[in-house]
């Protein structure tokens, strides 16, 4: 009576294991192939200075405070944004920065999500890195 309950027991499991040996694989070998990404997925941020308020809702959001805002006032009484940094090193990509701005369109998020590097001072992005995107940095640097 155990010698066939033991059979039974193990059919099961090996009844899933042959319906998944004649599916396709799921794996994707990464570096030479990428999976294409929702379009609202959360990467990389893009800042558009033009549209801020300096009102810095999204650097007082932000969990663990990857956004260093500094806003200085012009003689005219208009705000001037000086300083934007993100720390993408710390960032946990919550999407509450983009979530509580203020302004429309000001910050968003692209669904690139490659940022490695060799320093942490390197993934310090600022306003001149967060406004034109990862792309267009490289093409500058083969231009060079």
């Amino acid at each position: 009576m155990v010698s066939k309950l033991s059979k039974i027991v193990h059919a099961a499991p090996m009844l899933v294991t042959l319906r998944h040996v004649f599916k396709k694989p799921i794996t994707v070998q990464y570096p030479e192939q990428r999976r294409e990404l929702p379009a609202r997925s959360r990467g990389l941020h893009v800042y558009n200075p033009e549209g801020c308020l300096g009102c810095g809702a999204c650097a007082r959001v932000c969990p663990n405070n990857c956004i260093e805002l500094e806003v200085s006032t012009t003689p005219e009484g208009k705000k001037q944004i000086d300083k934007f940094n993100i720390y993408i090193g710390r960032c946990m990509f919550c999407g509450l920065c983009i979530d509580h701005c203020i302004g429309k369109g000001v910050l968003s998020m692209t669904p690139e999500y490659e940022f490695c590097d060799t320093s942490r001072e390197a993934l310090v992005y600022g306003i001149d890195r967060l406004a034109r995107g990862k792309g267009e940095e490289e093409e500058e640097k083969d231009e060079s």
